[in-house]
């Protein structure tokens, strides 16, 4: 069963509380030194103001970073609460932006339209991350890169180790999610466990679709969450990464 409008009323309902974390993210990531800073100066297309795609834009982060470094931004998401707190907060920061609404699987762009597609905690949530990828590859132009921030949030219900780490990280930690308030987040875990990236070890998943999918340069960057087992094993899982791939 078809699980995107429930992704879609989810989202909507941590669209207010997810903008607040964003701008309180974005005073840190425009600082000089910054994780994002540096990612971000390291893979933005040469040239002047490139065509940049914000897929899934939520509050708009990387539409806010990337045009203040004068990309001519499309902000897209599924989400329409998350689009409209988007609009608020680009427009905060004297950004101008196009905003569409839609599904990432199936994009309402022509073929070799975006010179750069930016992409964070998305990818995990698609019913179908195959054709999310072709329809990825089919508007960027040709050596048009792609930047994929996003992680194995799921794989706890799968993979032994990766359960472990959970168990052991939500006895510690709990539910990390800042400004969360009242919001369900047993709608979202019901849906994420038949997701199809929820059974798949990444990025190993996604780099091999990409290669198979004909990209040209792909790089990785991973964060690993080491924990020990009761027997006093240590273990290493990936839990968030990057990717990035060129066409």
């Amino acid at each position: 069963m078809e699980q995107l409008e429930t992704i879609r009323s989810y989202w909507n309902t941590r669209a207010d509380g997810y903008s607040k974390s964003v701008m309180e993210e974005m005073e840190d990531a425009q600082k000089e030194g910054t994780y994002w800073k540096i990612l971000l100066d390291t893979y933005l297309p040469k040239g002047d103001n490139p065509k940049v795609l914000d897929l899934g834009c939520g509050p708009g982060f990387f539409t806010m970073l990337l045009g203040q470094k004068g990309c001519q931004m499309t902000a897209f998401d599924y989400s329409d609460k998350m689009l409209a707190q988007a609009k608020q907060n680009v427009a905060s920061v004297g950004v101008t932006a196009e905003f569409v609404q839609g599904d990432a699987q199936n994009l309402p762009f022509e073929d070799e339209t975006f010179d750069m597609i930016v992409t964070r905690n998305l990818t995990w949530n698609l019913e179908h991350p195959e054709k999310a990828y072709k329809e990825w590859l089919r508007v960027l132009k040709p050596g048009g890169c792609l930047l994929n921030y996003d992680g194995n949030y799921y794989l706890h219900y799968y993979d032994e180790e990766y359960r472990k780490e959970y168990e052991i990280r939500q006895m510690h930690h709990g539910d990390e999610h800042k400004y969360i308030g009242n919001v369900d987040v047993n709608i979202i875990n019901q849906v994420a466990r038949d997701l199809p990236l929820s059974r798949q070890k990444r990025p190993q998943w996604d780099m091999n679709l990409l290669l198979e999918m004909g990209a040209r340069r792909l790089e990785t960057e991973v964060d690993r969450a080491t924990f020990q087992d009761e027997n006093g094993k240590d273990h290493q899982v990936i839990d968030h990464f990057m990717i990035y791939a060129v066409k």
